[in-house]
């Protein structure tokens, strides 16, 4: 199969592609964060980055935890995108992460990997095994609805609200009538220093209410107290899932994390407890996981074809050779004489015996 590929992850901050590229072949990744029409937007400007020539598959991934019919209403809102149906392929978010985190490893069969994905607004967890045949089944999943990435910028403004309540009384009686673009600034500079602490000890929040600007500096140690809560049921629900597959500690061969907000430094150490830890910091993990997961899958049907195409080559040049043995026999014959014992002449033996080879 020739042309080039696209997959599509849809987030709730984003939307991350990855195709390949149209000269070099490589994969590249496109971040898209127009959220009104994710898959018409990415499409357009993959399709156009290949002079117009369409993909011969698009993967569109999904959590696990979708219906049948959640999956076809997200294939059929590619169709209406433009995307050729009968090129779109669904594959679950866990089974694409699997794939990116298994990239270089030796599998063997029943080889456990775990997958925690943090994202925006949700938390996902999957348990896969490694399958006689080399792929994954997905043997267990867990989600909640309810924890994600902006459960903790809510825990940090709690966090600087408490301190403006404490520090400046005045302010934040006045910080509650605030219009509504002021607390949207609010939830960004949360959202901000949560993100600045992934890697720096200090992170300072402004909020300008009537041109007075008021800062308060939130240190490691207080992020981590404001957040541990809800780090902790990250951790008890992948270990819920796990458990729920039948299996423990020292049974997990890779965890896979995932999300913006696993890369935060307390939960990474948390979940490193339940087995080896790989935390890729890509963003377009699921995308290129479920790219990587179609190639295999074309390499694979093109192994089987080649497969299948080598005995039907090996039987037909046996045929071949058989005909050619008896077409040689039957000349060899003395002129009077006969192949089956009926006086047939060589000349009607031979078409013959060459017809039945090849029919």
């Amino acid at each position: 199969m020739s042309g080039w590929m696209l997959s599509i992850d849809f987030g709730a901050s984003n939307t991350v592609a990855a195709h390949t590229n149209p000269v070099r072949g490589t994969v590249e990744t496109l971040v898209v964060d127009d959220a009104v029409r994710p898959i018409e937007v990415v499409y357009e400007r993959t399709l156009a980055a290949h002079h117009g020539q369409r993909p011969t598959i698009v993967v569109l991934t999904h959590p696990d935890a979708w219906s049948e019919q959640q999956v076809r209403t997200l294939a059929d809102a590619g169709a209406r995108a433009g995307i050729d149906a009968r090129t779109i392929v669904t594959v679950s978010e866990a089974r694409a992460t699997v794939e990116y985190c298994a990239q270089g490893r030796t599998l063997r069969r029943g080889a456990v990997f775990a997958v925690c994905d943090f994202g925006g607004t949700s938390l996902d967890t999957a348990v896969a095994v490694v399958t006689e045949a080399g792929g994954f089944d997905v043997v267990e999943v867990r989600g909640d609805d309810t924890l994600g990435g902006r459960t903790l910028d809510a825990a940090v403004r709690r966090w600087a609200e408490g301190v403006f309540t404490a520090r400046e009384p005045g302010f934040a009686a006045q910080l509650q009538q605030a219009p509504l673009g002021v607390h949207r600034e609010f939830d960004e500079q949360a959202r901000r220093a949560k993100e600045t602490l992934t890697y720096e000890h200090t992170a300072t929040i402004v909020v300008t209410v009537e041109g007075n600007e008021h800062a308060v500096t939130l240190s490691r140690e207080d992020f981590e107290a404001a957040i541990t809560p809800h780090t902790d049921r990250v951790v008890e629900t992948m270990w819920g899932t796990l458990t729920d597959a039948g299996f423990g500690v020292g049974d997990l061969d890779v965890l896979c994390a995932t999300g913006g907000s696993a890369r935060i430094p307390l939960l990474r150490n948390r979940l490193a407890h339940l087995g080896p830890l790989t935390a890729p910091s890509d963003p377009a993990v699921v995308a290129e996981g479920a790219l990587i997961l179609a190639e295999n899958s074309r390499r694979s049907l093109r192994a089987r074809a080649i497969g299948w195409i080598r005995p039907v080559g090996m039987v037909v040049a046996g045929a071949l050779v058989v005909a050619g043995v008896a077409v040689a026999a039957v000349r060899g014959l003395p002129e009077n004489s006969s192949a089956h014992g009926g006086g047939t002449s060589p000349s009607t033996i031979q078409p013959t015996v060459v017809d039945e080879h090849w029919s």
